[in-house]
């Protein structure tokens, strides 16, 4: 995941934002960005809060990222690492 990615990723969890993940196994996931975290193997994860369960999809499978919310800075992002 390149840096700008990284960037809006972090701005969508400091906003709240509601994304759709896609990730490189054809999954999507749907829930409002929360924060980015290392999980137990020291992997950087996106963490998804939907209907209060808490969802950590690891940075390096992600291939979309769309916000649902309405915002002036990204509408769809594809992720190429």
């Amino acid at each position: 995941m390149r840096c700008e990615h990284t960037d809006y990723l972090e701005l969508a969890c400091i906003k709240g934002f509601e994304l759709r993940v896609t990730t490189r196994g054809g999954e999507s996931f749907t829930g409002h960005a929360k924060d980015i975290i290392y999980d137990k193997q020291k992997c950087q994860c996106l963490m998804l809060v939907h209907n209060s369960e808490s969802l950590s999809i690891p940075l390096e499978a992600l291939i979309e990222l769309e916000a649902l919310t309405p915002n002036t800075y990204f509408t769809t992002l594809r992720v190429d690492s």
